[in-house]
């Protein structure tokens, strides 16, 4: 993922979200340091997005391999398109029905995604884009996951050998 100053996000239409002066704004902040107090703004119960949350947002919406609902996708690319402005010029406004905590859900979930596409990638001996693997292929390998750590647990928890009798009695 590239979010170098000269070049333009993803293929949302949103400008980078790194702004064209450096790597802080025109106040002093960085753009993690933006996007957190962007946040607050939207909604100051949440937790921080961290450092990497615009590397994050970029990758979910370079990703032409995830695909999510597209006022999820809009919201997320308004949300950078808002790191990017100069400070003083009037914000985009999200969605009414968009809240932040479903934004990073989203982005928590692509994170997901990306580690088993790489699980995947790894099992078939095969690069990552060499194979087909989207967001259907994502909830089928959670449900895989966890039906094996599932077995997991029972066999943790229970032996395959018939339990003892508590007392042995010769009549």
């Amino acid at each position: 993922m590239n979010l170098h100053p000269n070049t333009l996000a993803p293929d949302s239409g949103a400008p980078s979200p790194e702004p064209r002066s450096g790597p802080s704004a025109g106040n002093g902040l960085s753009l993690h340091q933006r996007l957190d107090a962007l946040v607050r703004e939207i909604c100051p119960q949440a937790p921080s997005p961290g450092t990497d949350g615009p590397e994050r947002i970029a990758a979910l919406l370079e990703d032409a391999s995830w695909e999510c609902e597209p006022e999820v996708r809009a919201g997320l690319a308004t949300l950078l398109a808002r790191l990017a402005q100069p400070a003083g010029q009037p914000p985009d406004t999200l969605p009414q029905d968009l809240s932040w905590p479903r934004l990073w859900r989203e982005v928590e979930a692509h994170d997901d995604f990306l580690r088993l596409r790489g699980v995947e990638s790894s099992l078939r001996h095969e690069e990552v884009g060499a194979f087909p693997f989207d967001r259907h292929d994502w909830e089928h390998a959670r449900e895989e996951e966890c039906a094996l750590r599932e077995h997991h647990r029972q066999v943790r928890e229970t032996s395959y050998v018939p339990a003892q009798p508590e007392m042995f009695r010769v009549h």
